[in-house]
This record gives structure tokens, sequence and C-alpha cells, in this order.
């Protein structure tokens, strides 16, 4: 892999974008992501597999200041920028970048250090300021920037041009009567995903099914026209929150106790929704990136 673009930002907004005055030196090295694989002693020869879990993600990033401009009020000026956003006290940082071959990524990780800048003269010199930084990616995983969008029952366009309409009038558009997609994770490990049920209508207690596994979300209350519910199922970031007349509320609460948080395993994954009472007022969608150990 080769690193056409880079920008790091940090928790507070400050970024740094890799291209003019600051560059890379070397490629980012993110392969070889370490696993930490559990044995259990066995009375017969060899041992017991137990589990496999990923370790964390330590990276470099090698990097120097162009010296585009004589002086050492400039470069220090840089040195300056470079200390403000790469401040540990600011993460995490967010890594967004993109490949020679166009496909763009991003991470998160911890910075475990202020920047490195060597002072001999084969890294300081009329040429450039050498640097380092060393992250740590306690998400080892990372995310591909494109979302991926799938949505169930949802109003079809009912005509093309040329356009000729009718005396008697024309169905501007129909809603799909399906109530069952095909959510296809083509990441290298099983991921959460954003779940939006949204009401066109009143109805009572929104469900989505895997129709695989037999797993289902539940939410025991009742939604009016124009309310938007929107679900997280990604481990360590779940909630459930409803916006109705601009207002956004936690409903946490209202998830059934037999509910799951449901995940998307790699390929395909078959999912139907419901509601005990007008569930052709509902409509679903289901927003996930892609995740994977390594690009």
């Amino acid at each position: 892999m080769i690193i056409k673009e880079l920008q790091i930002t940090n928790k507070s907004g400050e970024s740094i974008e890799f291209g003019r005055h600051f560059r890379l030196f070397e490629d980012i090295d993110l392969s070889a992501l370490k696993a930490d694989v559990s044995y259990s002693n066995s009375s017969q020869d060899g041992a017991g597999y137990k589990k496999t879990r990923l370790d964390v993600r330590d990276f470099n990033v090698p990097f120097f200041i162009h010296r585009l401009i004589d002086g050492v009020e400039w470069i220090e000026e840089k040195r300056q920028e470079a200390y403000m956003v790469f401040n540990p006290n600011k993460n995490p940082m967010r890594l967004d970048f993109t490949t020679k071959a166009g496909e763009e990524y991003y991470f998160i990780a911890q910075l475990n250090n202020a920047p490195d800048f060597p002072t001999d003269f084969e890294n300081s010199n009329n040429r450039w300021q050498k640097a380092l930084l060393q992250f740590t990616c306690a998400d080892p995983y990372i995310y591909e920037q494109k979302q991926t969008l799938v949505e169930i029952a949802t109003w079809i366009g009912g005509f093309e041009f040329d356009l000729e309409i009718p005396v008697d009038g024309m169905e501007m558009g129909y809603r799909s009567q399906s109530l069952i997609a095909n959510v296809f994770n083509k990441g290298q490990q099983e991921t959460g995903m954003i779940i939006k049920f949204k009401a066109l209508g009143s109805l009572s207690t929104p469900s989505l099914i895997n129709v695989n596994t037999y797993e289902t979300f539940k939410l025991n209350l009742s939604m009016l026209p124009g309310d938007v519910i929107e679900v997280s199922t990604y481990k360590g970031n779940k909630y459930a929150r409803l916006t109705r007349n601009n207002v956004t509320t936690s409903i946490y609460g209202k998830v059934d106790f037999s509910s799951k948080f449901l995940q998307l395993q790699t390929g395909d994954n078959l999912f139907r929704y419901d509601a005990v009472t007008r569930v052709d007022n509902l409509e679903v969608s289901m927003y996930f990136n892609n995740k994977l150990i390594g690009v």
C-alpha cells in the first residue's frame, strides 16, 4: 500500500494535511496486525485452542517539514504548528488517508508522544527537518470512508423521460412492498451498524429481525408521523435516540429486554422489519462502514 494523501485531526478539530509543508518521509506500514491466540493445556499432544483476540495496532508516521523558506523563524513556526496539532492530550486522533489506487480509509489512533524532532545534520538541514510520530490504535480496525446504505421499503419513481402524462393522470411513484433486504458486508470483519426507523404515519413497536438467526431488535413505543429513531449497534457505542419535532431524546429504556444489538457478519445478511400495528407506515435504513484488518 502506498499512501497518496494523509490528514491527521485531533479531538479538538485541529488538523495537518500532508503534502506541501509537511510531507511523509516513508510509507506507513499498516500490515501484520498481531493477534493474541489462547490455548489450554491438554493431556493429549499439543494444546487445545480457546480463542483469538486481535492486539492493538502500533505504527509510526515518519515525516519531514519541507524547507520552502529560508530562516529559523519559518521552521520554528511549523514546529509549533506540529506541536499544537500532535499533542497527546488531544487524543484520540483520526487519520484519513487515500491510497495511490484512489481508495479512501480512516482509523482512530492514540498518539504516544509529542513529535520527535532530531537535531543532527542528517535530520535537520537546509532541505528538511525530519520528525516522527508514534501511535497506538486501541481500536485496531481500518474503516472504508464510503458508507454503505441499504434501505427497506422506500418510494420508487413511477415515470421516465420522454414523459407523457395520460388524460386521467399517472402515478408519480409507488412504495416498495418488500419487507426484506440483503445487507452485504464486504469487509473483513463483522461490524455493527446504524439502524434508522422512519414513521410515515402512526405505528407501534417497530422491530428488525435477522432472518437467518432470528435475532431481533425491538422498541416498545409508539411512533408518530415524522418520527425518526436512530439506533447504533456498534460495540462500545450502543444507543437508541428518538427525534420528534426536531428534539432528540434517548429512548434506550424502550429497548425490549430480549433485544439483540444486531451485528453484520461478513457476506450476506438478510433482515426483515416489522411493527405490531401499521407496518406499512414504517421505513427502515441501515448504514455501516466496511471494517478491515489491513489494506
